[in-house]
C-alpha cells in the first residue's frame, strides 16, 4: 500500500511538473493576421504574470499590460493609439497559440502564433 501511494503521488508530481512546463510561453512568438499584417510577440511568463513586449503598425514597441496566463489561457492588453486593445488566446501545445483580438475597426480577429526556434 505505501509502495503504491508513493509511486501515485511521483506520478502526479511529474504530470504536475510537466504540465507547468507546456505552459511557459516565454520566448519569441510570431505569426500573421489574416495572411496580411506580420506579429511578433515576445512572452515573459512568471507564474500567473504574463508580460512582455510587441511592435504596434507605427513601429513602436508597445509592452503588454494586464497580462494573465492560467492553465492553457492567457490574456493581456496592448495600449494602441488612443484605445486599448484586448486580446486573448489558448495554448494549444508548447508551440501554437490561438489568440482573439476583439473589437478591432475590421471586427473580431482570431490568429494563430508560432513560437521561433
Amino acid at each position: 500500500m505505501k509502495k503504491a501511494f508513493s509511486t501515485a503521488t511521483l506520478v502526479i508530481a511529474f504530470i504536475a511538473i510537466c504540465y507547468a512546463a507546456a505552459t511557459d510561453i516565454t520566448g519569441h512568438w510570431t505569426g500573421s493576421i489574416n495572411g496580411q499584417f506580420d506579429v511578433a510577440y515576445d512572452f515573459k511568463v512568471d507564474g500567473e504574470k504574463l508580460t512582455g513586449t510587441t511592435t504596434g503598425p507605427d513601429g513602436n514597441k508597445l509592452s503588454i499590460v494586464d497580462g494573465v496566463i492560467k492553465d492553457d489561457n492567457i490574456s493581456f492588453t496592448l495600449p494602441m493609439q488612443d484605445q486599448q486593445m484586448k486580446i486573448s488566446g489558448t495554448i494549444k501545445n508548447p508551440e501554437l497559440i490561438t489568440l482573439k483580438m476583439v473589437g478591432t475597426p475590421m471586427g473580431d480577429l482570431s490568429y494563430d502564433i508560432k513560437k521561433s526556434k
